[in-house]
């Protein structure tokens, strides 16, 4: 998974992969996404990891990217997709709504766990229809966007797209004419998790104003000590922007979701208007001892995986969300809507 699943936690299946060359199979979502743990440094969740040095670097490969240190060049991709691929689409049930466009993740998965295809220099297409349905008045077709945060080139295409019909979605992947695959998944008409024009839940957040008390609610090696200030509840209801990330820097299961909280220090870094507030998912008493017991902040926003990052406008409604991995590109051009 390109996050961690909140343990005490079930999801329902809701979506068929696909796989070019291979019967179609059922999945669990987010939860069967993880071939994507263990991709780099911070595979464990047992124990706490010490997180990979690491620097945001300006790149045109993707959304966003995260370049580790001690890494010189990115591997090379030939771009081919001679052996099976299967499309999975990470989002978590629930969360995909009509009525408004919607972030859609597609990762391509060759034979092994490792073995994650595409990338920016292959562009693919994203399409949508409706099983039952009429493709010319409902369905569509997009460009997918590739995504990385990793110097090892891992990652997945994001594309946005309106769906106008709750039900049952079939979402395709093609390159270069070719047709790799598609997933199934459910759309409904409300979000199980706050959503864009929802009024943000006026949850009281873990706050900390010492090294040893914000130690106590953060894995960040190097945090913030403005993001642990406020809860969310003080801070949506204070009249300022506010970007509100759910990430554990330690106990994240692939190095593709651990920057999420770098991506936000350097978004909000010269932009003093906003205020953030960095909520850790994980009770910090039990995640060492390998129990990743989420806290109740994460129940009282519906959240199942993490990391999460809303964006919420100075009247206290959601302005955006993203899931999984998010790139600090659509952090800044969130941010600049407000």
């Amino acid at each position: 998974m390109f996050g961690t699943t909140v343990s005490g936690r079930h999801h329902r299946p809701a979506s068929i992969c696909y796989t070019k060359g291979v019967t179609p199979s059922l999945r669990i979502p987010f939860v069967v996404v993880a071939t994507f743990a263990c991709l780099a440094a911070a595979c464990g969740g047992a124990e706490e990891a010490e997180p990979a040095a690491s620097s945001v670097a300006e790149s045109d490969a993707g959304i966003g990217e995260v370049v580790d240190e001690d890494s010189s060049e990115t591997p090379e991709r030939d771009g081919s997709f001679d052996e099976p691929v299967t499309v999975i689409v990470p989002n978590s049930p629930g969360t995909l709504t009509v009525g408004r466009p919607q972030r859609v993740m597609t990762a391509l998965v060759g034979q092994g766990p490792n073995d994650f295809l595409g990338g920016p220099e292959q562009p693919v297409t994203v399409s949508f229809s409706m099983p039952d349905g009429d493709d010319d008045e409902v369905g569509g077709e997009v460009d997918g966007q590739w995504l990385t945060t990793d110097a090892s080139a891992l990652g997945l295409y994001v594309s946005f797209f309106e769906f106008p019909r709750s039900g049952l979605w079939e979402v395709r992947v093609s390159a270069d004419g070719q047709d790799l695959g598609g997933a199934a998944v459910q759309v409904g008409d409300e979000s199980s998790v706050p959503n864009v024009g929802d009024n943000a839940p006026l949850t009281e957040s873990p706050t900390a104003s010492t090294p040893d008390e914000i130690a106590a609610i953060s894995t960040d090696p190097d945090p913030e000590p403005l993001f642990y200030e406020q809860s969310i509840a003080d801070a949506v209801t204070n009249g300022r922007p506010t970007v509100i990330v759910f990430a554990t820097p330690a106990f994240c299961q692939t190095a593709l979701c651990g920057p999420t909280i770098e991506f936000v220090k350097g978004a909000t870094a010269e932009r003093a208007g906003v205020d953030v507030v960095h909520v850790e998912p994980f009770d910090l008493e039990l995640a060492p001892q390998g129990t990743l017991q989420p806290i109740p902040s994460m129940e009282e926003w519906g959240l199942v995986t993490e990391p999460w990052v809303f964006i919420v406008d100075d009247e206290g409604l959601v302005a955006a969300t993203f899931e999984g991995i998010v790139g600090r590109g659509e952090l800044d051009d969130a941010l600049d809507e407000l």
